[in-house]
């Protein structure tokens, strides 16, 4: 089971002013392009903007401009499969959109679409530059004005007569489409959530169909004390966790200096400030770094439970430019088990070059 979250996007874009659909981020490995607002073929036209989301963070959303084309939508890589599901927070539907595309090497796939009714539809799109013929409909979105709602999915491909998909709204199966074809050509290997004129946040798949339920709800948690390690370089603030709790990233304004063979860990907020109880998925540690020029070192990640530390993998950093990396802990390594919430209040998140 992977997971693929983006929860916030205020650490994920650079929104650019119209200069160029300029940079992005992919240090997640998830993301091959990530635009908030801005369309690369007209770049100085469209404007992204952005609101508070759900459980902290911020969502992407859509330009205030009357421009033809305004939104944001994200476009990942995915491992071949034919198995998906997954969920996003969507809000304020006022035109035709997609909530999910997922295509294969001939960009044929699924698409789950809203429409500006509010109806939700299945679509296949049967060629590149062909049509999308609308397989089933549904009219119970409940969408609200500027009102959160959570949309589910599941679906398998790549087997002719024998595809099927199934999406809820808050919980509630609304669609369920089965012995179809969907998928003209095998696997999924890449997907598109798409923006026009509404927000989203809470972004999260995965490549199987255990799909959770009811709506998932992805927390960002920041350091707030000085772990077990405290051996790198501050830069900015006296102490290390300091130089890492900010909500958005300042760049070069504070950091944490880390040489071969250093580490830092941290305590983390509790999570039983939002949260008191439930089920959790996975816990994912995110780290926004850059490498001094001609850098060899990897960068590994670990968490301490227990009392005891569990090493995640060694990843390379990017020389003279910030990108994210990030590991993955759906069980706790200490029991080997999903972790509960007071153990989450517990761990210990670091980093250390090696």
């Amino acid at each position: 089971m992977s997971f693929i979250i983006a929860d916030g996007f205020d650490d994920r874009w650079i929104l650019n002013n119209g200069d160029g659909y300029g940079d992005y981020y992919d240090g997640w490995g998830l993301y091959t392009e990530l635009y908030h607002g801005n369309d690369p073929v007209h770049p100085n036209e469209y404007q992204g903007a952005r609101e508070m989301g759900r459980y902290g963070g911020w969502a992407m959303m859509l330009s205030d401009d009357d421009a033809v084309w305004n939104g944001c939508y994200i476009n990942f890589e995915l491992p071949s499969g034919k198995d998906w599901c997954g969920g996003i927070a969507v809000n304020s539907i006022d035109e035709e959109c997609a909530v999910a595309w997922f295509r294969n090497v001939v960009r044929i796939g699924p698409i789950i679409e809203f429409d500006p009714e509010g109806n939700i539809l299945i679509k296949r799109t049967e060629a590149l530059g062909g049509r999308n013929e609308t397989v089933a409909i549904s009219n119970a979105s409940r969408f609200t004005m500027w009102g959160w709602i959570y949309v589910t999915y599941e679906f398998h491909v790549g087997d002719a007569g024998a595809d099927y998909i199934k999406v809820w709204i808050n919980g509630e199966l609304v669609i369920d489409v089965s012995g179809t074809t969907l998928n003209f050509n095998g696997a999924i290997t890449e997907g598109q959530s798409l923006g026009y004129g509404w927000s989203c946040d809470d972004l999260w798949i995965k490549n199987d169909t255990d799909t959770i339920q009811p709506e998932v709800k992805i927390l960002a948690l920041f350091p707030n004390a000085a772990g077990a390690d405290s051996e790198c370089t501050p830069v900015g603030e006296a102490t290390n966790y300091m130089n890492v709790d900010e909500h958005q990233q300042d760049f070069d304004s504070t950091y944490n200096l880390v040489d071969t063979g250093e580490k830092d860990s941290f305590n983390m907020q509790p999570i039983t400030d939002q949260v008191s109880a439930g089920v959790v998925h996975a816990l994912v540690a995110r780290f926004f770094v850059k490498g001094d020029v001609g850098n060899t070192e990897q960068l590994r990640p670990y968490v301490i439970s227990g009392g005891t530390k569990y090493n995640g993998t060694a990843q390379n950093v990017v020389e003279g430019r910030y990108t994210y990396i990030q590991e993955i802990w759906e069980t706790n390594p200490d029991t080997s088990i999903a972790w509960t919430v007071s153990e989450l209040d517990a761990v210990q998140i670091g980093y250390e070059a090696v």
